[in-house]
């Protein structure tokens, strides 16, 4: 852990390197200028390193909550999202800059790096941290998928399943967005309503209010909920009992089998690998195969996508997960590829389909952009 520690604080030290030395090296800057630029992103870099070197020196369960964290929080969440941005540009104007030396060396030298260029690149960030925000504050957007299936029994065909994944509920998600939220899910009047994951991001006692809101979600035939990773980072424990209070089946390597119109239907959910880390029960996907029934239809609930490669062969039919954000804004929605390999929408597995919900709040900054809140309505079809 320790490796892994100075791993990190090494990497931020060298971005801050590069970012400094490429904004002010080659701009005809005063040294006023200069100071104040290198200051500004010292600080940025101070901020955000700050909150894993503070995490890393608490408990586990986080348990202590003072006034000051929420602001902080929010400072250091943007101050990443601005870091994100700037060094987006940097590398971009940097590559430019590259190809542009063996044609036009002279716009490389007086406006590519100029004292114009460099500006610029201080304010474009803010711009974007804008926008995005305000992608955010559209609210979720509704996404209709219709997913065919061979193998689907008649009395499921026309089903349609709302699924909700990586909420984030935390002090930096507005209660109005929450609020919203739950009245959209309510007008598309679904018959089974799936939360997999990542819905609360922080202690329940502190969200009383939105889990209340959550509490009015209506489905006919039950809204079921699995655990992601952040909810292990908040006592696993009182989030899940939060999610049984206001009605949800939660499933930890669990199945529920439901008859609707004649045919079966089972509702699988797998524990999160996280539970690992804070000695839970762990992922089990031989618990669910063995609560299996041949003629059921199988939806499989699982936070991280990744696990569809095994979960494939198992017998299920449906899987619905989350965990990827879609990389929630550039350049991750784009990078997002080199880290999950289903990042976002529908994947046919040998004989099960995936699907993956690019997240319907965010984590972080509240900012989205190149992506949007996801809320998906999914009809299953008879192929």
């Amino acid at each position: 852990m320790a490796a892994f520690k100075a791993i990190i604080v090494g990497l931020f030290f060298t971005v801050f390197i590069y970012i400094t030395h490429q904004m002010v090296r080659y701009a005809d800057l005063t040294t006023g200028q200069t100071f104040f630029i290198i200051g500004f992103i010292a600080i940025l870099f101070a901020i955000v390193i700050s909150m894993p070197l503070f995490f890393w020196s608490q408990s586990e369960t986080r348990s202590e909550t003072k006034p000051w964290h929420d602001p902080y929080f929010s400072a250091a969440h943007f101050s990443m999202a601005y870091i994100s941005f700037l060094l987006s540009f940097i590398i971009l104007r940097d590559i430019a800059g590259f190809l542009l030396n063996f044609t036009q060396p002279e716009f490389v030298g007086t406006q590519l790096y100029g004292a114009e260029a460099t500006g610029l690149l201080l304010v474009v960030p803010l711009a974007m941290l804008l926008l995005g925000t305000l992608v955010v504050r559209l609210g979720a957007k509704v996404i209709q998928v219709k997913i065919e299936f061979d193998q689907l029994p008649q009395g499921l065909n026309d089903l349609r399943i709302v699924h909700v994944t990586d909420l984030h509920v935390a002090p930096g998600l507005p209660v109005k967005f929450v609020q919203k939220l739950v009245e959209k899910i309510n007008q598309l009047n679904a018959d089974l309503v799936v939360f997999t994951g990542d819905i609360l991001d922080d202690h329940a006692i502190r969200h009383i209010p939105e889990l209340e809101i959550l509490k009015s979600v209506h489905s006919k035939y039950g809204t079921y909920f699995v655990a992601g990773n952040h909810e292990y980072y908040w006592n696993i424990e009182e989030g899940l009992s939060a999610f049984r209070t206001i009605g949800y089946k939660v499933l930890v390597n669990q199945t529920e089998t439901l008859e609707i119109n004649g045919s079966t239907l089972q509702i699988s959910g797998l524990a999160d690998p996280a539970a690992r880390q804070f000695g839970k029960e762990p992922p089990d996907l031989d618990k669910l195969v063995s609560q299996q029934k041949s003629d059921a239809f199988k939806i499989f609930l699982a936070h991280q996508p990744a696990i569809a490669d095994k979960a494939c062969e198992k017998g299920f039919d449906l899987q619905l997960s989350g965990h990827t954000h879609g990389g929630q804004f550039f350049p991750w929605n784009f990078l997002i590829v080199f880290f999950q390999r289903y990042p976002k929408g529908l994947y046919q597995l040998k004989k099960m389909q995936l699907y993956v919900n690019q997240g319907t709040g965010y984590w972080g900054p509240s900012l989205r952009l190149g992506t949007f809140c996801e809320l998906t309505e999914i009809t299953l079809k008879k192929a």
